[in-house]
């Protein structure tokens, strides 16, 4: 099954060992197959890519060698 932004993540991934070695610690804003621009914050990425693109989906990420990953539960969910 396909996602979202399959595009996106396999454009990071690809351009990770060069983004790490330029940018570690910002933000990349990436569409479809091209890295847009990298940025100090990701609020200013966020809106760059509103500005130039529209209420359209696109990645940004903070460009990191070791990925933390969250893990989010809900007290609402009655099992």
């Amino acid at each position: 099954m396909s996602t979202l932004l399959d595009q996106e993540l396999a454009t990071y991934q690809a351009q990770k060992d060069d983004l790490l070695g330029k940018a570690r610690g910002k933000f990349v804003l990436i569409k479809n197959n091209q890295i847009i621009g990298i940025f100090d914050t990701k609020n200013d990425a966020i809106r760059q890519g509103y500005e130039r693109f529209g209420n359209v989906p696109f990645l940004v990420k903070e460009i990191l060698e070791f990925e933390i990953p969250l893990n989010f539960t809900s007290n609402l969910i009655k099992a």
